[in-house]
């Protein structure tokens, strides 16, 4: 399916959505339709979930009256400027990866939305990113400009399950430093000496889906440690390979010595 000269209509909304009056539609599922137009989509003022992923969205203004939006997916579009989102006051979660959004400064008409928690402007999994993510920086900066966001392109960055983030960025940054010859330094090491009740998770009893969700962090964590664990081990080697190096440059006459006694 797909929409007549990229523009939304209230037909196309009513037909989507089996709702014979705008103001009544609280879902609308619109992703992969060929829209250019957000047309009269405005006016659907109740409207709490929106999907308009894999599209070909530009300019976003005409979202501004949709106040009781919570979860908002513009995934895979050709958006470069979030004029028109700021008005979004009840936003929750907002999808942007697969855009052209230059730097994070173009974020900064978003800082003022208290109940945004959840951004994404990076997709891993399928490959989608953003300009502005590129610099090393992005993390940071995004961290910087909304304190109140708990959720940074699928990781935790506040609050509890927040420290496998930072954990693996540690990892990530020590790692990368093995092939580039630089100088290596040591905060795997000291991760190594952290209590073992870091890679645990609290004794709690869930159950359901959230029981399924402590599983499967908890096999992360555990994958975690085991990294950090081989990570030191290498680390150790290489600095006696450098020591044991260093001592034949200092004492080559010894070093000869004990050959020729062999």
């Amino acid at each position: 399916m797909s929409v007549q000269d990229g523009r939304i209509t209230k037909a196309l909304l009513k037909s989507i959505s089996g709702e014979f009056d705008l103001e009544s539609i609280h879902t609308l599922l619109l992703h992969d339709l060929g829209i250019t137009d957000l047309g009269c989509l405005g006016q659907c003022t109740v409207l709490e979930r929106l999907d308009l992923s894999k599209n070909n969205v530009t300019k976003l203004h005409k979202l501004a009256g949709l106040s009781c939006l919570q979860a908002l997916n513009l995934s895979a579009n050709r958006i470069s400027s979030l004029d028109g989102l700021q008005s979004l006051e009840n936003l929750r979660s907002l999808n942007l990866a697969g855009n052209l959004i230059g730097s994070v400064s173009c974020l900064r008409c978003l800082c003022r939305m208290e109940h945004l928690k959840d951004l994404r402007l990076r997709d891993e999994a399928h490959g989608l990113s953003n300009p502005a993510c590129m610099p090393s920086t992005y993390v940071n900066n995004v961290i910087s400009l909304f304190p109140n966001l708990l959720v940074l392109d699928g990781h935790r960055i506040r609050g509890q399950g927040s420290e496998l983030f930072y954990i693996c960025q540690n990892l990530d940054k020590t790692l990368n430093g093995f092939g580039n010859g630089s100088e290596i330094n040591v905060p795997l090491m000291d991760m190594s000496r952290l209590p073992s009740s870091l890679w645990r998770l609290p004794e709690k009893t869930l159950v359901g889906q959230h029981n399924k969700a402590e599983e499967q962090l908890q096999d992360l964590l555990i994958s975690c440690s085991n990294v950090s664990a081989k990570a030191a081990e290498r680390l150790q080697e290489l600095q006696l390979t450098s020591s044991t190096d260093t001592m034949e440059k200092d004492h080559p006459v010894a070093m000869d010595t004990t050959d020729n006694a062999s």
